[in-house]
């Protein structure tokens, strides 16, 4: 695609039939076994929810700046205004922990009739200038003509994050810049660790048993979880290291999250029931240990369900020590094998825990690099992305 093609398009928020456009080309892939129109039921759903709602969510499209409403748009993508946190490493005392925009990226697609042409990595270059600040310090390419429409309620975001399917280099080639590679997302910690729980489905499917001690977390209880789970990230934040063996980098600029709550992580839990046509047997959404005597550190996790090829209980929070992960993670296996799914899935376990996913009795665990749901980060802040650490990158924060 030449210059002189990539000037006559802009990226521009869709407006309702262009979503619906939109949503029509991805059934095909990603509808599962629903039909047209209950994948357009459950968008609708999902459009109403907290995370979503009230200009969260946004479509856009990449079309000619001449007729920008055309229904034949080159490719589109979504995004999920959310609030993260952004902590800077202090040289004495707690680390100076902000609120800060972040988003969410998601549904990226191209029709196959439009692609090598080099519209999707296009679409991505001019996303950065419509969520972030970058144009306070660096000029928009004249190659590319003028900037994207300022859009109320976009923008000002310090990072945003993405999680790729098709490897690292189409987003990470897609930097805010016209000339050379790089200057995109960088892949961070794409590692799972995956234990087979094949077993009986209970007669009653997803019933659990009660257990001193621990207390079951239902769909209804889940908000009340990440609110306090949003307290206990930004109280990280505060105490984490301004250098350590587990980051991927050695001494960071910044430390950055995203906060599971206000939808976030709820998210997960009606995408597990909507999205892919089958049906989800689980009836509990998480576990939480019971503090005993003075412990100060708590123990729970969440989870959702994929149900696309191997039924899996995917872990989307946890938190847990040396000593309570061991039976943390039996309870996982539980909830898992009494809805009958075949294996249970934890993205970026803590190192400190790594050791012992493969020991303690849980000798099935399996650590490897993931070549798909890739998670990639974005920093629109002063230094560079290589240099940001993303801390409590978990399934909670994926769409």
């Amino acid at each position: 695609m030449t210059s002189h093609d990539l000037a006559a398009l802009s990226l521009y928020p869709a407006t309702p039939a262009q979503v619906l456009e939109t949503r029509e080309r991805t059934w095909p892939l990603w509808g599962g076994s629903t039909t047209l129109e209950q994948y357009l039921q459950h968008y609708e759903r999902m459009d109403a929810m907290e995370h979503a709602r009230d200009g969260r969510m946004t479509t856009w499209v990449l079309a000619p700046r001449d007729d920008p409403t055309t229904l034949d748009f080159m490719c589109a993508c979504e995004t999920y205004k959310r609030t993260g946190l952004v902590a800077y490493p202090s040289p004495d005392g707690p680390n100076k922990v902000n609120e800060a925009l972040c988003y969410g990226i998601a549904t990226v697609y191209t029709p196959e009739a439009k692609r090598k042409k080099g519209y999707g990595q296009h679409m991505m270059r001019l996303l950065h200038w419509v969520i972030s600040s970058c144009d306070d310090f660096i000029d928009f390419p004249k190659e590319w003509g003028v900037p994207p429409p300022k859009v109320d309620g976009a923008g000002g975001a310090a990072f945003s994050v993405l999680y790729s399917a098709v490897g690292e280099d189409f987003y990470g080639d897609a930097g805010v810049q016209a000339e050379g590679k790089g200057g995109g997302w960088e892949v961070k910690a794409p590692w799972s660790w995956a234990w087979e729980v094949r077993g009986q489905m209970e007669k009653t499917p997803g019933r659990v048993e009660e257990s001193p001690g621990w207390k079951w977390v239902e769909e209804g209880d889940l908000d009340e979880v990440w609110r306090e789970d949003a307290g206990f990230i930004k109280n990280s934040l505060e105490g984490t290291p301004r250098s350590n063996a587990s980051y991927e980098t050695l001494s960071p600029t910044a430390f950055v999250s995203a906060l599971p709550d206000r939808g976030v992580g709820s998210f997960q839990v009606v995408r597990s029931l909507l999205v892919s046509g089958h049906a989800v047997p689980l009836k509990v959404w998480g576990i939480r240990k019971e503090k005993i005597g003075d412990e100060r550190e708590a123990t729970y996790a969440t989870w959702a369900a994929s149900m696309w090829s191997t039924p899996t209980l995917i872990v989307t929070r946890l938190a847990a020590t040396r000593e309570t992960f061991p039976e943390l993670l039996e309870k996982i296996k539980e909830a898992a094998r009494s809805a009958g799914l075949e294996k249970v899935e934890i993205w970026n376990l803590p190192k400190d825990l790594d050791g012992l996913a493969k020991g303690e009795g849980n000798e099935d665990g399996k650590k490897y690099e993931r070549t798909r749901g890739l998670p990639m980060i974005k920093w629109y802040g002063r230094g560079e992305t290589r240099d940001v650490e993303w801390l409590f990158n978990e399934r909670f924060c994926w769409c």
